[in-house]
């Protein structure tokens, strides 16, 4: 069985302008990927991979744009979990 990976919005932490702080957890507990929002239309996010090294980076204009693409580069890159697909 697969666990659920799920987007949190950290409660804590927040970036030097104020803006939000968004973190993909894989089921096993381990941060897959990092939104942060440095303007009110600009997000920048990161993926990680197993053991916590950076991937694929860029900046989307929303925060369903950036979830989007932060989960196709997780896909792209062969870190998701088997039957996860996209056209890369």
């Amino acid at each position: 069985m697969i666990k659920a990976w799920r987007w949190s919005k950290s409660l804590w932490e927040t970036t030097t302008n104020g803006g939000a702080i968004w973190r993909l957890r894989d089921g096993c507990g381990r941060e897959r990927a990092t939104i942060w929002q440095n303007s009110e239309d600009r997000y920048t996010w990161h993926t990680w991979d197993d053991n916590g090294t950076g991937g694929e980076n860029a900046e989307a204009a929303s925060l369903d744009d950036a979830m989007r693409h932060c989960v196709a580069a997780i896909v792209c890159q062969g870190w998701a979990p088997g039957g996860w697909r996209v056209h890369c």
